[in-house]
């Protein structure tokens, strides 16, 4: 077994853990940001973690309005540019919390009056130690090069800090029953139609809203495990000149939600299957049929981090049928330090 099988496998289990040794930290967090009702969130990340943040951004501008915004932290460690916003809060999200980047930004935030946190796997890393807040994500040790349970982690501690920012006793109820609702997901295998998307040579991840950022972390997964293009998209942006891509030789994967981007994300995958793209699409029915069952989640808002948790199942057994080894994929290693 993979070290990635492993630490997926185990995400159900990680979780239960987190929730009991941190949540409690994550909706004081929550809290603090209802009581300084900032005027907008800026978040500072890569890779998997600014997936995660993607998912901070949408849940909390579609719930409270707040507009968040992702902020390059070569601003600080590049450009040395001053962070000019008043009220505002900057969130920080990284696995190892190494990148000498993001720590200048954050160090930058801090000496504009920023109120800064850093949600980190690391909490003794340079990135811990620029920010005022730290938070644990508490996914333990992950030696596979590519992140599965730190970013399912990641999308957790999120989601409890809106939780308690909104003050939305149901979302946190939800959030505590979230375990076994992983559990479920994890016994859901979409291999034998996701190998079928990689046959051909152009690929699109999509969804809207939270499910959002979920696409950009499966194409990434296909790009960094399996050495497969893939690209994502909102599906409200693949008609504005993408679709011309969609002709022979042509899959989408569509992350389907259960709120009011249903539609939109629908009517994209039609287009798409017209168009002559071969289209898989995620589904809530109970129904088997060719499309790929998902588990509901106890909340919708938590519906994304169900979906990646079976689609992390599936692309590393995709990955280990094309020859790939998706514990040490070419060209990369676990942690990766930018300037």
């Amino acid at each position: 077994m993979t070290k990635m099988a492993e630490e997926i496998a185990s995400i159900p289990e990680v979780v239960a853990r987190q929730l009991d040794r941190a949540l409690d930290l994550y909706l004081e967090q929550g809290e603090r940001l209802r009581k300084l009702e900032p005027n907008c969130v800026v978040t500072c990340a890569r890779g998997s973690s600014d997936h995660a943040a993607l998912y901070f951004k949408y849940i909390v501008e579609s719930t409270l309005g707040v507009p968040v915004c992702s902020m390059g932290p070569s601003i600080a460690s590049i450009y040395d540019n001053q962070i000019r916003t008043e009220n505002g809060a900057l969130i920080a999200v990284s696995q190892s919390g190494g990148s000498k980047d993001l720590a200048a930004l954050c160090s930058q935030a801090a000496a504009s009056g920023l109120s800064t946190v850093a949600l980190v796997n690391n909490t003794e890393s340079l990135l811990a130690r620029s920010a005022y807040e730290v938070l644990p994500v508490y996914a333990d040790s992950e030696k596979s090069v590519a992140a599965t349970k730190s970013f399912v982690c990641s999308l957790v501690a999120l989601a409890s800090i809106v939780a308690a920012w909104k003050e939305d006793i149901e979302l946190v109820s939800a959030i505590k029953s979230l375990p076994e609702a992983l559990e479920r997901a994890l016994k859901i295998d979409w291999m034998p139609q996701i190998g079928r998307l990689v046959k051909n040579k152009r690929l699109f991840v999509i969804s809207r809203g939270p499910g959002y950022a979920i696409a950009e972390e499966a194409a990434l997964k296909f790009k960094e495990t399996c050495a497969v293009h893939a690209e994502a998209f909102s599906s409200a942006e693949v008609r504005h000149g993408p679709i011309a891509l969609a002709v022979s030789e042509f899959s989408a994967l569509c992350f389907l939600s259960r709120d009011k981007a249903a539609i939109g994300i629908e009517d994209t995958a039609s287009h798409l299957h017209q168009a002559g793209a071969y289209v898989l699409k995620t589904t809530f029915s109970e129904q088997g049929d060719s499309n790929l069952r998902s588990v509901k989640a106890p909340h919708v808002l938590l519906d994304p981090i169900c979906q990646i948790t079976t689609f992390y199942l599936a692309i590393e057994k995709l990955s280990l049928s094309l020859g790939s080894n998706p514990d040490n994929p070419a060209l990369l290693s676990k942690v990766t330090v930018t300037v």
